[in-house]
């Protein structure tokens, strides 16, 4: 009678037993598959980060480098290479993201490549900022030189003008007269316009050694009151040192050889057609206004 009691507790204390047992295993069973999805779930996140950020990468390194195309020619050969090497990455990339089935392994694999590429970056960055230093020091070579050039032009003008300045010729003693002309052909001073057949104005050409020898060539001109110019029988015209087109009263080439030479230039006319008022007197040597001046007629 005893020893049925004693089997049956035995019995009992058996399944007590295998139940903890079986608790255990569905414990350490349900705690290790949570454990397997939270790490796959912490490997797809960090897969789909490193897709992002190797992407974003990829264009922004491709931006930065081309902001500075266009500024040099040998600048823009080491964007060509840079462009070039980023494309071959941007494939590696694609086939591995097309061939490696591993998260994992792809995870690795992807972080490692946008590593290479923030060192290719570098790598560039570095290149362009020697290169842009030196183009600039290039720059600043060329600026100093043609600077230098332009010094050296602008004191050649000067004394190439100053030489030009000191060779014009002058004029002085610059004498004016109005006449009547006779019966018997001969003239006698008058100062009324109605009455004056001609206008002289005679004057020297001063001495200038550095002037040039040769034949040289004296104008006169005259304006009337009324603005016009008197015009000689020749109506001779010139370009002026400024470019403009004037007409003269009275030319004449002169042979000079750098010493002083007294010459007269009129304006004639058999009829007496002058007017009263002030007339203006120019005279000019090879196209230069040398003197001007001012005289009345009643």
């Amino acid at each position: 009678m005893t020893t049925q009691p004693k089997q049956n507790q035995s019995t009992l204390i058996l399944l007590l037993l295998l139940l903890i047992t079986s608790l255990g295993v569905n414990i350490y069973q349900y705690n290790s598959h949570s454990t397997t999805v939270v790490n796959h779930g912490m490997v797809v996140d960090s897969l789909d980060n490193a897709i992002v950020n190797i992407d974003r990468e990829l264009e922004g390194v491709s931006l930065e480098l081309e902001k500075y195309r266009g500024i040099a020619g040998n600048l823009d050969t080491l964007l060509n290479d840079a462009t070039d090497k980023l494309a071959a990455q941007e494939a590696t990339i694609k086939k591995l993201r097309s061939t490696e089935k591993n998260s994992s392994k792809l995870n690795k694999a992807l972080n490692a490549k946008l590593d290479e590429l923030y060192k290719l970056r570098d790598e560039y960055l570095e290149k362009i900022d020697i290169l842009l230093a030196e183009n600039q020091a290039l720059k600043n070579e060329n600026a100093a030189l043609t600077s230098s050039v332009n010094d050296l032009n602008d004191q050649k003008n000067l004394l190439e003008g100053k030489v030009l300045k000191a060779s014009q010729l002058k004029v002085e003693y610059v004498k004016m007269g109005s006449f009547k002309k006779k019966g018997n052909g001969k003239y006698s001073e008058s100062v009324l316009a109605k009455r004056t057949n001609k206008i002289d104005a005679c004057f020297t050409i001063m001495d200038n050694k550095i002037a040039p020898a040769g034949d040289k060539m004296a104008y006169l001109v005259i304006t009337a009151p009324n603005g016009k110019p008197l015009l000689g029988f020749t109506k001779a015209e010139f370009k002026s040192s400024e470019g403009q087109t004037v007409f003269a009263t009275a030319t004449q080439k002169v042979n000079y050889n750098g010493e002083k030479q007294d010459l007269c230039l009129a304006y004639e006319n058999d009829e007496r057609i002058l007017e009263s008022g002030t007339y203006t007197i120019e005279i000019y040597m090879e196209g230069s206004l040398v003197h001007q001046s001012a005289y009345i007629l009643r």
